[in-house]
């Protein structure tokens, strides 16, 4: 089943912003997806901007502290949530991405605060895809983000799975039969340099089709649930970041369609 493809414009670092659009619509993509930071920067020139190149806004990602320990860091972190939200209603951008904190996390403690971030999220009509991270001490697998996602029973939760941090974290393919269809929000793109996991840094983020990961199964495995949401291509690669935008978001559609994305 085909795809939407999108484009990450972490993919194509500090180009100015309508580089960044012409390269992604240049390319063939429909979609794209903004860092937090960047959506925050847009004046209302830059929204313009983003409604004339008529490229849809996938996704704003992410949102931090929102399940921090720290009463504090977590106030602050869902004050800021609430306000992404109002932003990403604005830009006509239906999910935001959550990441977890970095350190130890109870699942059910977790699962409570996912599902506040998501009432924060309901009034906006927006939907919270929380991303697991390879890296990370406590939500590292496909697993253990379904399980806060899942108890959460947050009707506007879901999962953002990234091919990157399902290789990192040493994800399973099995990890994604519990999951149920209508929660994959969004899927990120990208392969890995063929170095051990717990060396996997962004910078080693490369072309789908050109590193170690297995993406025609695990790709497989996320159709036959169903999914037909955005493939977003994320590479915040600094190599990348010196080349063409245009030229890298060309190879990066023509590596999504080796995979029988769009």
């Amino acid at each position: 089943m085909p795809g939407q493809a999108a484009l990450n414009l972490t993919t194509l670092g500090s180009a100015p912003f309508e580089t960044k659009l012409y390269a992604a619509a240049t390319a063939g993509f429909t979609a794209v997806g903004l860092s937090r930071e960047e959506a925050e920067r847009l004046d209302e020139e830059g929204a313009q901007e983003l409604r004339l190149s008529d490229l849809a806004l996938s996704d704003i990602m992410a949102l931090a502290d929102w399940m921090s320990s720290d009463t504090t860091s977590r106030t602050v972190g869902m004050a800021r949530a609430e306000s992404t939200f109002e932003l990403a209603s604005r830009l006509d951008c239906s999910i935001v991405i959550a990441w977890p904190s970095p350190g130890p996390a109870e699942p059910v403690a977790a699962a409570e605060a996912f599902a506040e971030l998501c009432r924060l999220a309901h009034p906006f009509h927006v939907r919270v895809g929380l991303e697991f991270l390879g890296h990370c001490e406590s939500v590292s697998d496909l697993a253990s983000a379904w399980e806060i996602v899942d108890l959460s029973e947050a009707p506007n939760g879901g999962l953002v799975i990234d091919t990157f941090h399902f290789h990192q974290g040493r994800s399973a393919l099995e990890m994604i039969e519990p999951v149920a269809p209508d929660k994959i929000l969004l899927v990120q793109v990208s392969d890995a340099a063929d170095i051990p996991h717990h060396h996997l840094r962004d910078r080693h983020r490369v072309y789908p089709g050109s590193g170690a990961i297995p993406l025609e199964s695990l790709l497989g495995a996320i159709r036959a649930k169903g999914y037909s949401g955005h493939y977003s291509l994320e590479l915040p690669n600094e190599r990348y970041w010196q080349e063409d935008p245009v030229l890298v978001a060309r190879e990066g559609m023509r590596s999504l369609r080796r995979l029988e994305i769009t």
